[in-house]
């Protein structure tokens, strides 16, 4: 069935209920259902072939997804290969979305060339050094064939009528050392294409989309755990709880991992919401310690995200398995994030995550 992630089956979260047809439930699907989610009928869409009639329970807010052709509003790097997309819907559209949910983004043929299509303005002089460093601007990349990706929302409802997605640029992976460039492989079609968008440009969007939201008739302790572009929908998130909600009856936190600190952002946004809600608090956690950070007075524990986590609050805490984990970002950081809940006892309901924003 058709999904927007790409189809690979690693990150779960194109579910449905599969009442009738599509055989039976793969291994490769099994690990992100419960044994009672699979007597439901749940499948991942990606991993599911068409290849009789079929009989699929659509959930009810599905029927509210709309498409509207939006204008890019802003489209600036806020990290060095990271930036801050920003649509407006068409005037008097409206988008009714939960804090989590994510957009589809239709992506055309096209062919670009790094070097002339991508605005060097917009990514910025702090960022500019590290992608000449990196060669980036030899980059090609070009798209045959009209496909649908996927991304969170960082903006939260409150915030008006339009979409904000943080996005990385998914670049190839390097060559083997000694050797020195990246591979003769692609950059990522959808990414290259976002990063030529200009304000004024038009483009097909559509949502909203997902169930990677938060818990909102519960009193228990809240954490989020994120790194990367995995900022979007726990900022949406986080802001809803707090701004719109005014949420001051429940303990919370959020744990965000980078390598440097010109690799963070929205800080300004989290310390804020320390200093008015003594409920809230952020912790940022650095690779390894940075005289950057340093110089300018930012609070941050060197670490891994996970490590940091375990070894300045979860360690001593009465009960690690009554919180509520709320979790996006790389791969490799949920998968070490995972394995230190597991070894705490931490069972998995608790732990909701969204692979789409890392």
């Amino acid at each position: 069935m058709s999904s927007a992630c790409g189809g690979g089956g690693k990150c779960g979260q194109c579910r449905a209920q599969v009442m009738e047809g599509g055989g039976e439930i793969l291994p490769t699907e099994k690990v992100f259902f419960s044994r009672k989610q699979q007597k439901e009928h749940w499948r991942l869409a990606c991993q599911t072939k068409v290849k009789e009639n079929m009989q699929v329970k659509v959930p009810e807010e599905v029927l509210g997804v709309k498409e509207w052709e939006c204008e890019v509003i802003s489209n600036k790097n806020v990290a060095t290969f990271i930036k801050e997309f920003i649509v407006a819907l068409p005037k008097g559209e409206h988008m009714d979305f939960i804090p989590g949910s994510y957009a589809q983004i239709k992506i055309p043929k096209y062919a670009m060339d790094y070097n002339k299509d991508i605005d060097k303005d917009m990514i910025g002089k702090d960022y500019l050094p590290a992608w000449e460093k990196f060669g980036l601007f030899g980059l090609k990349c070009h798209n045959d064939e009209p496909t649908i990706r996927a991304y969170s929302m960082a903006n939260y409802p409150a915030e008006g009528d339009r979409i904000m997605l943080t996005v990385r640029i998914a670049t190839p992976p390097f060559k083997p050392k000694p050797q020195v460039g990246f591979q003769d492989v692609m950059p990522g079609i959808a990414s290259s294409y976002i990063f030529t968008l200009k304000p004024g440009d038009k483009v097909i969007m559509s949502g909203p989309y997902g169930d990677f939201h938060p818990i909102f008739d519960s009193k228990r302790e809240m954490m989020w755990i994120g790194g990367g572009a995995g900022m979007a929908p726990l900022r949406a998130q986080i802001m809803h709880m707090m701004k719109t909600l005014k949420t001051t009856d429940r303990k919370m936190s959020y744990f965000y991992g980078a390598r440097a600190l010109n690799e963070v952002f929205y800080l300004q946004d989290f310390l804020d919401l320390e200093k008015e809600f003594p409920n809230f608090t952020f912790h940022l956690a650095l690779d390894r310690p940075d005289p950057a950070a340093d110089a300018a007075g930012v609070k941050y524990t060197a670490g891994f995200v996970h490590q940091v986590i375990y070894n300045t609050y979860l360690k001593d805490h009465e009960a690690p398995e009554d919180i509520e984990y709320y979790m996006c970002g790389p791969g490799p950081m949920s998968k070490a994030v995972e394995n230190m809940l597991d070894s705490l006892g931490v069972p998995m309901e608790m732990l909701h995550f969204d692979n789409f924003g890392g």
